[in-house]
């Protein structure tokens, strides 16, 4: 990276910051904390993308805190593993290492009596939210939301990340086949493809690959992908993975065309958020008989894209299917607008019969949607 670069990045990481610190001041505090955990837990962590939009700064398996006040912005690392690399890639913050039982008394010193806004505080271990009780610190009103419609729309150099961990989830399809016919487990094949995406530059890759005569749902794990392909297997690949913290994520392998052809018609500036889901759940009722639904196992249509894997505020509006008791999907104020990304994948599995599931990663344009991955929707066949 050259210097001018990272100059680019450190000063809008500091003009992020300043619109949250307004954002804070509009509702009565002084300051804002944001808690965050690292990127080892990938799409199980919505706190990580909050503090990697506003600091940059990625704690991996650690718990990281971020306090901006009138003064400067301050990082609390709770790994001393991490201070160094800290030190060294944001020069831009106050960096120290604090256990993070000590938050509480530091967050009390460094707010100087201010009110403190939080963000991503729904995450917090609940020893540590005990620990910060005791110490004397008081949070003040949550910003989750306010803070999140900060991400809604990407700016040119975000949209430049989610374009290249476009490219490579399209790298990893385009490997899938000749994987396939080595014969091996699928979790070898997964971890060959991961360290793949690692190798090109992806920070984080977590990949599903449902190999089966009949797909049934999606397999993470080697307890459950131990299945060498044979002839007449259903192939179903999913890819989740991020650039420089921004996500990147695509499915291959089945054949749901109508149900997503739907939902892109639907992404266009100023219609409703939940259009999509709407548009997708109305073509599945046109074509599947309301006895026959029940039978059938799915999991969301789609979500939002950004620094988190589930963005917050574009997520909410697909219900997630695959949770029989899940809540139903979420009304919205918002419209959408372009620099918008969302991921779109309608899928459903079939009992004895075979799954499919088709994803895309879409970009809200001016005119319309625009599909960020290339590698082709149509079903393949290997020897």
């Amino acid at each position: 990276m050259t210097v001018g670069a990272a100059r680019d990045i450190i000063d809008l990481l500091a003009e992020r910051r300043s619109a949250l610190l307004q954002l804070a001041r509009d509702h009565g505090a002084g300051s804002v904390a944001v808690f965050g955990f690292g990127s080892a837990l990938g799409a199980g962590s919505a706190s990580h993308g909050a503090l990697r939009f506003f600091s940059g700064w990625d704690g991996h398996e650690s718990l990281s805190l971020m306090l901006v006040t009138q003064q400067g912005a301050h990082l609390l690392v709770g790994s001393p593993f991490m201070l160094p690399l800290a030190r060294e890639l944001q020069p831009d913050l106050a960096v120290e290492h604090v256990p993070p039982l000590d938050w509480g008394k530091a967050l009390v010193a460094l707010a100087n009596g201010t009110c403190v806004a939080t963000v991503g505080f729904g995450e917090l271990p609940r020893e540590l939210d005990a620990a910060l009780t005791a110490d004397g610190f008081v949070a003040g009103p949550s910003l989750d939301d306010a803070a999140a419609r900060l991400r809604l729309v990407k700016d040119a150099a975000a949209l430049g990340r989610h374009r290249d961990a476009a490219a490579l989830c399209d790298l990893l399809f385009g490997r899938l086949g000749a994987e396939l016919a080595r014969r091996r487990p699928a979790w070898e094949i997964q971890l060959d493809l991961e360290t793949e995406a690692r190798r090109q530059g992806a920070d984080y890759c977590r990949t599903w690959l449902t190999v089966a005569p009949a797909a049934d749902y999606p397999r993470y794990w080697p307890a459950e992908a131990r299945r060498v392909p044979e002839p007449g297997d259903q192939v179903l690949f999913g890819v989740a993975l991020t650039v420089d913290g921004h996500w990147g994520h695509g499915i291959r392998m089945g054949s749901i065309g109508p149900q997503l052809e739907a939902g892109l018609s639907v992404l266009r500036p100023g219609l409703p958020l939940g259009g999509a889901e709407q548009a997708m759940e109305a073509v599945l009722a046109e074509r599947v008989d309301a006895q026959d639904r029940p039978r059938l196992r799915r999991f969301r249509n789609g979500h939002g894209l950004g620094f988190s894997y589930e963005e917050p505020l574009t997520t909410g509006v697909f219900r997630q299917h695959f949770d029989p008791g899940a809540p139903p999907a979420a009304a919205s104020d918002l419209a959408l607008a372009p620099g918008m990304i969302f991921e779109l994948h309608p899928n459903l599995f079939v009992p004895d019969l075979g799954g499919a599931a088709l994803g895309e990663m879409v970009l809200v344009t001016p005119d319309g949607s625009e599909c960020l991955l290339h590698h082709p929707r149509a079903c393949q066949s290997w020897d």
